[in-house]
């Protein structure tokens, strides 16, 4: 009953460490302060910033130490954090509190794909990766479903007050958790590898891509349907077949393995971004989003199984090595994605994207499992 207990808790802070990081891609729109596309960038950005900054700290010290104080004091940074940016005054403490929420929302991954990584073994990993990793799909999911009605009937800072709620409930639901099952190493390190270094660079590909989606698509398709509302649910279709996907990802990742998974669903996902552009028509951006939200989230439990495979007794650490590049990316696409979007304009962004994608699923097959 722990092991699914882990899961569950795993699976919650992951869920919070997404839903606080996409939520002002929707709540900007409905913010006081009008951000320009650039000042949305630096929000962006920041969070990143603070995120990566505590990737290999959090990886080394949930090796090394162990997990459950560290995603209490992980969980309540992000709720105090979320508070904080609520009650924000202006642009500037946005920033300041964005960058807050990043250093806290960052030690998440590490920590609790070490959890599962120490729980589980075989195929029941990569169920419980698929189990674990619905938190992403449906972050996105309710993220277009409830914070634009929300943000127009209470307030933009609603979303953020909610976060706070959930975050100290899940807190302190995390001091339950039975250390006992969870394995430690005996070094620090920093796992370098050829492995860690090819699954780095593809993610970083990847996630340029994602983020660049995840964080700008909201906006365009508002400019597509001048409708916040469809546009919300247009948002949410990007994730919400996701939920099914991620859950039969162990089933895929059981009869190709996990390296093939990878490279074969992030060239799907490829060809489909370099398909946005000629997609006009609402109802098509809805088969399209429901395609993506299929592909992309059979990835997301394949990429964390195979930090699992390759990392063994030392993931904390190798997950945090390859997400402090993977999430680097987040920083690289806040401005370059506004720069390509004022220059160029969001069909050529897609077409780039796209682009990356496909060369991340070339290097995904360098990988030795």
């Amino acid at each position: 009953m722990n092991k699914w207990f882990i899961v569950a808790i795993s699976s919650a802070s992951f869920f919070l460490s997404y839903f606080s990081r996409l939520t002002w891609s929707v709540v900007s729109t409905f913010s006081p302060f009008h951000p320009t596309v650039q000042e949305d960038g630096t929000v962006f950005s920041l969070f990143f910033v603070g995120y990566i900054i505590v990737q290999l700290p959090a990886g080394i010290l949930a090796d090394k130490i162990g997990t459950r104080t560290l995603l209490f004091f992980s969980l309540t940074g992000i709720g105090l954090s979320s508070l904080a940016t609520g009650l924000a005054p202006n642009i500037e403490y946005e920033y300041l509190f964005s960058f807050l929420m990043g250093l806290s929302a960052g030690w998440v991954y590490p920590i609790t794909v070490k959890m599962i990584s120490s729980s589980f073994s075989g195929n029941n990993l990569g169920w419980a990766m698929g189990i674990y990793s619905i938190a992403w799909p449906l972050s996105i999911v309710l993220v277009g479903a409830i914070l634009p009605v929300i943000s127009i009937i209470i307030g933009w800072y609603s979303g953020y007050f909610l976060i706070f709620i959930i975050s100290i409930i899940l807190a302190f639901l995390s001091l339950k958790i039975n250390m006992n099952s969870i394995s430690k190493s005996n070094s620090f390190s920093i796992i370098i590898s050829k492995n860690v270094l090819l699954v780095s660079l593809a993610g970083f590909l990847f996630f340029t891509s994602y983020w660049s989606i995840a964080l700008y698509i909201y906006k365009y398709f508002v400019l597509i349907t001048a409708n916040p509302y469809i546009s919300g649910v247009l948002y949410s279709l990007t994730a919400l077949v996701g939920i099914f996907s991620t859950i039969i990802a162990g089933w895929f990742i059981s009869k190709l393995g996990v390296r093939n998974t990878l490279s074969s669903f992030v060239a799907i996902y490829g060809f489909l971004i370099l398909l946005l552009p000629l997609s006009y028509n609402p109802a098509l951006l809805g088969v399209l989003s429901s395609l993506m939200g299929f592909v992309r989230f059979i990835i997301t439990p394949a990429n964390s199984a195979i930090l699992a495979t390759i990392g063994k007794e030392n993931t904390g650490s190798v997950s945090g090595t390859a997400n402090l590049i993977w999430q680097s990316s987040g920083i690289f696409a806040s401005y370059f994605t506004a720069i390509v979007i004022t220059n160029l304009g969001y069909s050529d962004l897609w077409i780039i994207m796209g682009i990356f994608t496909l060369l991340a699923s070339i290097i995904y097959l360098g990988i030795k499992v």
